[in-house]
Order: C-alpha cells, then sequence, then structure tokens
C-alpha cells in the first residue's frame, strides 16, 4: 500500500514539474525587452519632410450607412418587383440615411399603396417619401 502512494506520488510531482518549464520561465524573465521598431515615417535629420496624411475616404459610420441603405433599396425592389399586384409598374427606389424615395409611373392608385407597404415594412426605414405619378392607360 505503501509502494502504491508513493508511486502515485512520485507520478504526480513529475507530472507537476513537467508542466512548469524551469528553463523557459527564465530565459523569458531574464531576456531583454524586444527593440522597438523603426518606422520610416519618422522624420531624420536632413531628410525631406513626410507627405501630408491623406484624407480618408470614409468613415466607419458612413460605409454602415451605405450598406444598410442599399441593403434597404435592393429588399425594395425585390418586393416590388415580386408582387403581382405590381405588374406594369415602373418604380426606382432610392435609400439616403433610412429615408427611401419612390419614383416612377404606375397604373393604380393601389399600386402606390403597395409600393409604399413594401417600402415601410423594412427595417431601417425612417420616412417614405412617394413620387410616384398615376398613368392610365
Amino acid at each position: 500500500m505503501t509502494k502504491t502512494i508513493l508511486a502515485a506520488s512520485a507520478v504526480l510531482l513529475g507530472a507537476a514539474l513537467a508542466a512548469c518549464n524551469p528553463r523557459t520561465a527564465v530565459h523569458e524573465a531574464s531576456a531583454p525587452p524586444p527593440a522597438p521598431a523603426r518606422n520610416s515615417v519618422t522624420a531624420q535629420p536632413n531628410s525631406p519632410p513626410a507627405p501630408a496624411a491623406l484624407p480618408p475616404q470614409a468613415t466607419p459610420s458612413q460605409a454602415r450607412d451605405a450598406i444598410t441603405d442599399s441593403v434597404i433599396t435592393a429588399r425594395i425592389k425585390a418586393g416590388i418587383l415580386s408582387d403581382p399586384g405590381m405588374t406594369g409598374a415602373d418604380v426606382s427606389v432610392n435609400t439616403d440615411r433610412g429615408v427611401v424615395s419612390l419614383t416612377g409611373t404606375i397604373k393604380s392608385p393601389e399600386q402606390a399603396a403597395i409600393a409604399s407597404a413594401h417600402a415601410q415594412r423594412q427595417d431601417g426605414v425612417m420616412r417614405v417619401n412617394s413620387q410616384l405619378s398615376f398613368t392610365s392607360q
């Protein structure tokens, strides 16, 4: 029984020692800090000044708005095109910061309501400006 306990203790002690590698800990603690990276843009004596920074193309919020607006526009167009009640209508959709503008020609006042309903039910739509013109044929 005592031999079994001693053997188990030896195995546990060996596993514990293997888990913590003293060489690695000593090496990491005594290693010198890495040298700072040289930046080629930093000014050097007798060197020409660095070029001026270019203005940013778009801020993250503008990119997010543009993506959201394009997704809103695409979903509304898809809904209008797939709706059988919109047959014969020619509707253009434009979205700017959640404001949807519907332009084009429709054949009935019901089509104006259908197009407007497709726009209003999309997430992210703040307002719908309907500038649809009715043409009877």
